[in-house]
């Protein structure tokens, strides 16, 4: 198995289990080396909980990433998730350019959108920053509704494996060379589609009718991690939605309260195998 260290920027919620909270264990169980770096540290996850706080850390962001630089550390792969705001989509971009010009994999998701529209918090000089750092991408993320406003499609579309086709399809054309693109539905099954060296393929689980927080960063999370480790990007696609498909199932189950994330505690042992 490879070792990768993998930079990973994203928000940190202390409760809640997403962004930093769940790439970093998910990344270390796939055998990575993962190294955080918050643009913002709130008391909570946001969805579902009133009262957060929220202290933006993009003081740090450039600061942080200098120091490394001038200890020679080498990054193998840079994996954004949930930003926040220009100022952190800018410093993350300067941190981009200079980790691709060193043969960084450059792995983005947008995490800017969901279920037809863009999070309340952004607006769409937001969401055109994010796609700036997106066409610097190697791979890049998005959900289904991300995947339909990257291929510039202003209609209300079903995530079905046809409409995923002319998505990937488009983003082929403009240019996109890898793309994972997750929250496919074909009937009782859901999953990704992927786009690699030109090639849709699927890969698909169980489909759960409830709203998961946290879902997107756990696929992200393990994606990123199997795919360093060697396995073929279709492969590591389909080993990420097998464990998010588990690791919902374990939650459900255990009747875990969905504001505070998913057991991901729980289900690592099945990314160790």
């Amino acid at each position: 198995m490879k070792h990768a260290r993998v930079l990973t920027i994203q928000d940190y919620s202390s409760i809640g289990r997403c962004s930093l909270t769940a790439a970093l264990p998910i990344l270390s169980a796939c055998g990575q080396d993962p190294v955080g770096l918050p643009t913002a540290l709130l008391s909570t996850q946001t969805a579902g909980i009133t009262g957060f706080t929220f202290n933006d850390l993009y003081a740090n962001m450039m600061p942080s990433y200098n120091h490394w630089m001038s200890l020679g550390i080498k990054f193998d792969c840079l994996y954004t998730g949930f930003i926040g705001t220009m100022d952190t989509v800018n410093a993350t971009i300067e941190i981009a350019k200079g980790l691709k010009a060193q043969g960084t994999i450059i792995a983005i998701d947008p995490a800017c959108a969901e279920n037809g529209k863009l999070y309340s918090i952004f607006d769409e000089a937001y969401k055109n920053k994010i796609f700036d750092l997106c066409k610097m991408a190697d791979i890049v993320m998005p959900n289904f509704t991300e995947g339909k406003m990257l291929a510039g499609l202003e209609m209300e579309l079903d995530p079905t494996p046809e409409n995923a086709r002319m998505i990937l399809g488009i983003l082929r054309h403009n240019g996109f060379k890898k793309v994972l693109l997750s929250g496919i539905i074909d009937n009782d099954r859901q999953g990704t589609a992927t786009l690699n060296n030109g090639k849709i393929n699927f890969q698909y689980n169980g489909h759960f009718n409830e709203y998961i927080h946290g879902a997107g960063d756990c696929l992200s999370s393990a994606f990123i991690g199997k795919l360093m480790s060697g396995s073929s990007f279709e492969t590591a696609a389909q080993k990420a939605v097998d464990f998010c498909h588990d690791l919902i199932e374990i939650s459900l189950k255990e009747k875990a309260d969905p504001r505070f994330g998913m057991l991901i505690e729980r289900a690592l042992p099945l990314l160790m195998k």
